[in-house]
C-alpha cells in the first residue's frame, strides 16, 4: 500500500507541526507492518525533495522550512536562478542565487533550497545590496542538497594541461571545465586527441572547491567538423535522428501512394490547379493552396493540410513516438522529423504530382472577391507545382517567360523535393501558374489590407538563413526578406486558422487558444518618449491604431 496521499494530506494540514515517523504513523492510524512501508514512503518523498526532515528526524513541507525545490539555471557568470516548482502560492516562481550560494549544483539540476537571510546592513546602516527607497532587499536563496542530477553526460572539447586533460563543455553555463583521465587509457576507437569532440560520463561531484570529474566514452570526431558537432548537439539536447524499430515496422504497410479506397468519402480536388509554396531548403510539404474558378465569375481558394491523422491513429505506436518527440527538429540543413521519414517526406509530404490525403478549408469567393462561404472537408489533392519563395516572387513580378525558366530549383542535397524545373515547362503551363499565383495574391492582398485596417501590426521582419553544402558545412548566408510570396501564404494560413477558430466557437467545441495580453502602459510611455529621442512623433501607444502607424514610421526613418 502507498501512503503518500495520506502524507501529503497531513503535512498540508493548516495546524500541522513536524512531526517523527512514528508520530505520523499513530497520526495516519497504522500498526506493525504498515510503519515499515510508510518509512519507505517517507524516505522516498524525502529524497525527491518533496518532503524535508528537520530536526530531531520530524517531517514537513519544504514551504514550511523555508525550503523549496526547483531547477537551478546558470549563468555564464556562476550566478544562477532557482525556477521554484509550480505550487499553490509560489507558481511558477524565480529566486536569484549567487554564485557561491549554488553549491555543487550543475546547470539543469533539480534541487532543494533554502530562502537566504536579507542581506546584512554594514556598521553604517547600509545594506550591502541596495534595494531602493521603500523596498525590500530581492529574495534570494542558497542550494542545500541536490536532489536530481539534470544529466549523466555532457559533449565538450578535450583539452590539456601540463599535468592533467581536462574536457571544456559545450554548454556554456556549465562553467566548470571537467578533469578527465588520459584518454589513451580509453580504450576507444579512435582514441581521442586534444581538440576532439567527446562525450563525458560525470563521477559524482560533492566538493565545490574541486572542479568535477568524469570518463570520456565516446569520440565524435574533431571539434568544430560538421559531423561532430552534429552528433554532439544531437546528444545535448537528447534528439534521435533514429526510430525504434518498432516504430518503423509500425509505418512499413503503410502505402507510398494513395489507394482508391482511401479516397472514398472525400471531396476531390485533383483537378483543381493546386500548389505549394515554401522555402528553397524545405525538407517536407505540409500545405497547398488550389484555385479554381466558378461561375457567375466566382471563386473557390482551398487551404490543404496534409492529413496526418489519416495515417497516425490516438495511442499507436507511432503517435506515442511523436508525443515523445513533440515537434520536428530543424537544424541548419536538415531536419530531425517527429514522424518517420515513410509520413513525413512520404505519404505525408504534398510533393508534385502525386495523390495526398487533406484537410482542407475552403472559401467561395463572390464576383467582388468577398468571401460568401466558408466550408470545411476531408479532400485528395494533387499539387501541380512545388515552387520555391523565390520563384513565386518573379512569376508574381516577371511576365517574361524566358527569364522565369531561368530560375533554379534548389539543389538535391538542400530540400526535400525539388520540384520541376521551371525551363522544363511549356509557354501554357507558365502562363496558367503566373496567372494563378497572381490570382492569390490579389485575394491575399485585400485580405492583409483588411487585417492591417483592423489594427495588426506589420512587423517586416527579414530573417537570416545559413545554406549549406553536400558535406553539411555552412555554405552561404543570406537574408530573406518576408516579401509578398511570403505574405500570400502568411494570409491564407491566417484565414484558415480564423475560420477553423470561429467554428469551433461557434459549436462550443473546447480548445486551446493563445492569447496575448495587452501591453504594459508604462512601457508603451517609455517607448514612445524612446522614439521621440529619434525624432519619430508618436500618438497615445494605449491607442491600438497609434500602435500599428509606428512600424511605418521607423521604416521610413
Amino acid at each position: 500500500m502507498n501512503y503518500q496521499e495520506s502524507i501529503f494530506e497531513l503535512l498540508g494540514e493548516s495546524d500541522y507541526v513536524p512531526l517523527n515517523a512514528k508520530a505520523i504513523a499513530h497520526r495516519l492510524n497504522l500498526k506493525g507492518k504498515q510503519h515499515s512501508r510508510l518509512r519507505k514512503d517517507l524516505d522516498q518523498l524525502h529524497r525527491n525533495g518533496r518532503i524535508v526532515r528537520i530536526k530531531r528526524d520530524r517531517y514537513c513541507l519544504p514551504s514550511d522550512a523555508d525550503l523549496l525545490t526547483g531547477i537551478i539555471q546558470f549563468r555564464q557568470s556562476g550566478a544562477a536562478i532557482l525556477r521554484v516548482e509550480a505550487k499553490p502560492g509560489r507558481p511558477g516562481e524565480r529566486i536569484a542565487i549567487h554564485s557561491e550560494d549554488t553549491g555543487v549544483a550543475l546547470h539543469g539540476d533539480r534541487v532543494l533550497a533554502r530562502i537566504a537571510e536579507p542581506p546584512q546592513s554594514d556598521r553604517r546602516g547600509r545594506n550591502r545590496k541596495r534595494a531602493g527607497p521603500g523596498r525590500a532587499a530581492p529574495e534570494t536563496a542558497r542550494v542545500i542538497r541536490i536532489l536530481e542530477r539534470a544529466r549523466e553526460t555532457l559533449t565538450g572539447t578535450l583539452k590539456r594541461s601540463d599535468l592533467y586533460y581536462y574536457v571544456i563543455p559545450d554548454e556554456p553555463r556549465m562553467i566548470h571545465d571537467v578533469l578527465v583521465p588520459d584518454p589513451r587509457s580509453s580504450g576507444l576507437s579512435p582514441m581521442p586527441q586534444v581538440d576532439d569532440k567527446v562525450i563525458v560520463r560525470l563521477k559524482p561531484w560533492k566538493m565545490r572547491h574541486l572542479n568535477p570529474e568524469g570518463e570520456v566514452i565516446s569520440n565524435l570526431g574533431k571539434t568544430h567538423s560538421a559531423s561532430a558537432e552534429f552528433e554532439a548537439l544531437l546528444h545535448r539536447h537528447d534528439l534521435s535522428v533514429e526510430f525504434p524499430d518498432s516504430v518503423l515496422d509500425a509505418v512499413r504497410n503503410i502505402p507510398a501512394k494513395v489507394s482508391s479506397r482511401a479516397r472514398q468519402g472525400r471531396l476531390d480536388f485533383r483537378d483543381a490547379f493546386t500548389l505549394t509554396i515554401d522555402p528553397d531548403d524545405a525538407k517536407d510539404f505540409d500545405d497547398a493552396l488550389s484555385l479554381e474558378q466558378l461561375d457567375n465569375d466566382q471563386i473557390r481558394i482551398g487551404v490543404h493540410i496534409a492529413d496526418v491523422s489519416a495515417y497516425v491513429r490516438p495511442g499507436s505506436l507511432v503517435d506515442r513516438e511523436a508525443r515523445r518527440r513533440g515537434n520536428s527538429t530543424y537544424l541548419v540543413g536538415t531536419v530531425i522529423p517527429m514522424l518517420p521519414f515513410a509520413l513525413s517526406n512520404g505519404i505525408c509530404s504534398l510533393v508534385e504530382g502525386e495523390d495526398r490525403l487533406t484537410k482542407s478549408v475552403i472559401f467561395t469567393l463572390s464576383k467582388n472577391r468577398r468571401v460568401s462561404d466558408i466550408a470545411f472537408a476531408n479532400t485528395v489533392i494533387r499539387s501541380r507545382k512545388r515552387l520555391t519563395y523565390r520563384q513565386a516572387f518573379a512569376l508574381m513580378k516577371e511576365d517574361r517567360n524566358d527569364r522565369i525558366r531561368k530560375l533554379p530549383v534548389p539543389p538535391a542535397h538542400q530540400t526535400g523535393a525539388t520540384g520541376q524545373p521551371l525551363g522544363d515547362l511549356s509557354d501554357r503551363e507558365l502562363n496558367e501558374l503566373r496567372q494563378s499565383v497572381r490570382a492569390l495574391w490579389r485575394v491575399a492582398a485585400r485580405m492583409r489590407a483588411n487585417r492591417m485596417n483592423k489594427g495588426s501590426l506589420d512587423l517586416d521582419m527579414p530573417d537570416v538563413k545559413i545554406f549549406v553544402n553536400e558535406k553539411g558545412e555552412a555554405d552561404r548566408i543570406e537574408t530573406i526578406a518576408n516579401d509578398e510570396s511570403h505574405q500570400l501564404i502568411e494570409e491564407f494560413m491566417l484565414a484558415a486558422n480564423e475560420a477553423v477558430a470561429r467554428r469551433l466557437h461557434r459549436d462550443s467545441v473546447p480548445m486551446i487558444y493563445r492569447v496575448h495580453d495587452k501591453p504594459d502602459s508604462e512601457k508603451l510611455l517609455d517607448l514612445r518618449e524612446q522614439m521621440a529621442g529619434y525624432d519619430i512623433a508618436c500618438g497615445d501607444l494605449t491607442n491600438r491604431r497609434e500602435v500599428t502607424k509606428l512600424p511605418r514610421k521607423v521604416s521610413d526613418h
